[in-house]
C-alpha cells in the first residue's frame, strides 16, 4: 500500500495558503487603486459653481423655447446657472420675439394695402 509523506502533503497545503493569500492582497490592491482612480475621477468631474456663460445660456433659452433641451443642458443650467439670469433672457426673447412678429404683420398689412 502506498503511503503519501506527511511533508508533501503539508507543503502543498502552505503552497495553497500562500497563493490564497498572494490573490487575496492583489484583490485588496487592486481594489485600493481603483478606489483612489474613482475618488481622482470624481473630484476632476465635479461641476464648478461658475456658472453659465452667455452663449449657454442663449442655447438654454432657445432650446427652452422651442423645447428641444436635452437632459445633459438641463442638468447643466440647474447646477451652474441662476435661475435670475434665465428669467430676464426669457423675457427679453420673448418681447424680441413679440415685436418681431408685429414687424413682418405690419409689413404683410402695409404691402396688401389694408393700413
Amino acid at each position: 500500500m502506498s503511503q503519501k509523506h506527511p511533508t508533501s502533503s503539508h507543503s502543498g497545503l502552505d503552497n495553497n495558503a500562500e497563493s490564497k493569500q498572494s490573490q487575496t492582497s492583489q484583490s485588496q490592491t487592486n481594489h485600493s487603486q481603483t478606489s483612489r482612480n474613482t475618488t481622482q475621477a470624481s473630484e476632476t468631474n465635479q461641476p464648478s459653481k461658475e456658472g453659465t456663460g452667455i452663449l449657454s445660456t442663449l442655447q438654454t433659452i432657445l432650446g427652452a423655447m422651442f423645447g428641444v433641451q436635452s437632459e445633459q443642458q438641463r442638468q447643466k443650467d440647474f447646477e451652474k446657472g441662476s435661475p435670475v439670469q434665465f428669467i430676464i433672457g426669457g423675457i427679453i426673447f420673448v418681447v424680441v420675439f413679440i415685436l418681431t412678429i408685429l414687424y413682418f404683420v405690419n409689413s404683410a398689412l402695409e404691402n396688401a394695402g389694408v393700413s
